[in-house]
């Protein structure tokens, strides 16, 4: 599980996509799948397969870190831990 929030005009699967599928190997979901596929292109397959994404959209924008810092602090989800 990872939280985080998507700002600008790409939104959350622009987000998604440049960040944590096609990203750099620092990205929360790349450094998650390095051990099990250390070649990137097998772990970008199994990113796109398997990972699923659920969101609320917050229309008020000055709530939405605070919402995001408080649901990492509930949850405390594995991938928002390095």
């Amino acid at each position: 599980m990872y939280v985080g929030e998507a700002k600008g005009s790409g939104g959350l699967r622009d987000r998604i996509l440049r960040k944590h599928v096609a990203g750099d190997e620092g990205h929360a979901l790349q450094r998650h799948f390095k051990d099990r596929f250390p070649d990137r292109m097998q772990r970008r397959e199994h990113i796109k397969r398997n990972v699923q994404v659920k969101w609320v959209v917050i229309e008020n924008p000055e709530a939405v870190s605070v919402v995001e810092r408080m649901v990492i602090w509930l949850l405390n989800p594995p991938l928002n831990r390095t």
